[in-house]
């Protein structure tokens, strides 16, 4: 219990910086004039940091290690890279919430399709009524949260 609780207070302080992503980047955008220098800067500034506390903790990983990574595995910097340029593109031209609402909604779909079917090695959780049950209530509050924009957005 302990864990879960540390875990989840974890996830919804990550979750918080979400959003952020792609505020701070516009910001960095309006200076520079394209969205692709902040995205790269936010990178760098992560790698220095990820080096900066893997080295000391865990060491170098050995080329055997790194060869032993399924390749598919590799492809998350593609999605990070492609979420962090949308964040910055999208944030200042949609607003935060409705592209967090899109966001959350195409998480929470890819996740249960992840879970059912225990894809990426993860272990296999299927989806119950009690689970479809809340995704369904999520995405219909969403849609109702989107529904204002999408008249303005025809108007």
């Amino acid at each position: 219990m302990r864990s879960y609780v540390l875990y989840a207070a974890w996830t919804l302080l990550a979750g918080a910086g979400i959003p952020l992503i792609g505020v701070l980047n516009s910001g960095i955008e309006r200076s520079v004039g394209n969205p692709f220098t902040p995205t790269a800067i936010m990178f760098a500034i992560a790698m220095v940091v990820a080096v900066g506390l893997t080295l000391p903790l865990y060491g170098y990983p050995r080329a055997a290690q790194l060869a032993s990574v399924p390749p598919v595995s590799y492809a998350a910097g593609l999605f990070i890279g492609f979420y962090a340029l949308s964040a910055t593109i999208i944030i200042p031209r949609l607003g935060a919430a409705s592209f967090i609402a899109f966001i959350l909604i195409a998480q929470l779909l890819t996740s249960a399709v992840v879970d059912q079917f225990g894809l990426f090695s993860m272990a296999r959780r299927p989806i119950d009524m009690t689970k479809l049950i809340g995704l369904t209530v999520i995405v219909a509050g969403i849609a109702i949260m989107e529904i204002d924009n999408l008249r303005k957005a025809h108007s």
